[in-house]
């Protein structure tokens, strides 16, 4: 330790900042923490008594002399207005809405792209660590399952015994952790010190390479597809800021279903890998890896103003998707992509004029995938629709692994 004290701890853990790569259906990404106190239809509360939130703390938007919500009024052991914090105090949403409430919150600059990041000691090791923040878990199992507000997910990597080089490599997953040489953990091209992080579609989980994981309960997927920008990286020690040693509960979902699914994430130094970062790497594992089922076949339109989606299954009615995933992105503006899912449970063919409203005059990349009644996810197809009018025939749809640079290509030239 002694080494790494006399070393630029805060230079560590920016050379070593991991590149988050998100899944094209992915419609949460990771961000300040401060999204979920300032949201507007968010309240800290006491536990729940008979199924009711209990006694009101504060409020992101108060009113009659209430208290103002905000990650700086989160503590250890006593809130900014005085009253003393208990654990299971949490910070809850009123509205169900989230998609729309994100995108809202989004258009600002005070919040997107955000990771914490700090360093810790154990058993003679030092590691560093960094934690992801999401405003929610949007990963579907069958019914439902799975889905709740906040989401805290992290990697760390423990460095060798000099202090100046990771050995290994540790990404949370689920309820448990996969782990990895240093040396085999995928980097940046161009950047040897940059590990790649792929993001679970939905869960939000991370894993070491692209492609369909197999657990114990759960399916994801995670293709890497959606690109991603750096994350502004901020420190944060062991009190500092306090809302770090808040003990409370990151949102208001309780699990219904013990073992099958999570609530909402407690603190993170509640995690026993914020004091003792080696305890993740005594529970880490390897995962299956397999492949995902073709993404569907559905055609993707411009149906005037709107999303329009045509599909037909009774070839391959083996397929049988529960439900269609759409994520529509326009580079032409500065809101993040949305997602959007439609149930089409038994029917094998059908037309979908959806809500989704497309600009005349923008470009817009969609990507469509399905879930299957367990909730195992198939691989997206991406469309790409041009402005009304344009030379190019529209829609467009592009093989997956082509989808990427074609995109870019196409809209370099439509731009030039």
């Amino acid at each position: 330790m002694t080494a790494i004290r006399a070393a630029d701890s805060e230079a560590l853990l920016r050379r070593y900042q991991p590149q988050l790569r998100y899944d094209s259906n992915e419609a949460f990404f990771a961000d300040s923490a401060a999204e979920w106190t300032d949201n507007p239809h968010n309240s800290l509360h006491r536990d729940f008594r008979d199924d009711r939130p209990g006694e009101l703390l504060a409020s992101a938007k108060p009113e009659g002399g209430q208290a103002q919500l905000s990650l700086g009024f989160l503590a250890a052991s006593r809130y900014a207005s005085g009253a003393s914090v208990e654990a299971t105090d949490f910070v809850g949403c009123a509205r169900r809405d989230y998609r729309d409430q994100y995108v809202a919150l989004r258009q600002g600059r005070a919040y997107p792209n955000r990771m914490y990041g700090r360093m810790k000691e154990d058993r003679g090791r030092v590691w560093l660590q960094y934690w992801f923040f999401y405003f929610y878990n949007d990963y579907n199992l069958a019914g439902g399952f799975g889905l709740h507000e906040g989401d805290w997910e992290m990697v760390q990597f423990r460095m060798d015994e000099g202090g100046q080089v990771p050995d290994l490599a540790v990404y949370a997953q689920h309820r448990w952790a996969e782990v990895a040489p240093w040396d085999e953990v995928e980097k940046v091209e161009g950047e040897p010190a940059r590990p790649i992080v792929y993001v679970g579609r939905g869960s939000h989980a991370s894993y070491f390479s692209a492609g369909f994981h197999e657990t114990e309960a759960w399916y994801d997927l995670a293709d890497g597809k959606r690109s991603t920008p750096k994350l502004e990286l901020e420190l944060v020690g062991e009190e500092d800021p306090p809302w770090t040693t808040w003990p409370g509960v990151w949102g208001g979902t309780r699990a219904r279903i013990s073992g099958l699914e999570t609530g909402s994430p407690t603190a993170p130094w509640r995690h026993a890998q914020w004091a003792h970062p080696a305890e993740l790497l005594e529970g880490a594992r390897t995962v299956r890896h397999g492949s995902a089922a073709p993404p569907p076949s559905v055609r993707v339109a411009r149906a005037k103003d709107h999303l329009e989606l045509t599909y037909d299954f009774r070839r391959h009615p083996e397929q049988r998707p529960d439900r269609l995933v759409v994520t529509a992105n326009s580079e032409d503006d500065s809101i993040q992509p949305r997602t959007f899912t439609f149930v089409v449970d038994t029917a094998l063919s059908g037309t979908i004029a959806t809500t989704v409203e497309l600009q005349p005059t923008q470009h817009y990349d969609v990507y469509v995938s399905a879930v299957d009644a367990e909730g195992k996810p198939t691989e997206s197809a991406l469309t790409l629709i041009g402005p009304v009018g344009a030379e190019e025939p529209e829609p467009v749809p592009v093989l997956p692994w082509l989808g990427r640079v074609v995109h870019r290509i196409r809209r370099f030239f439509g731009r030039a």
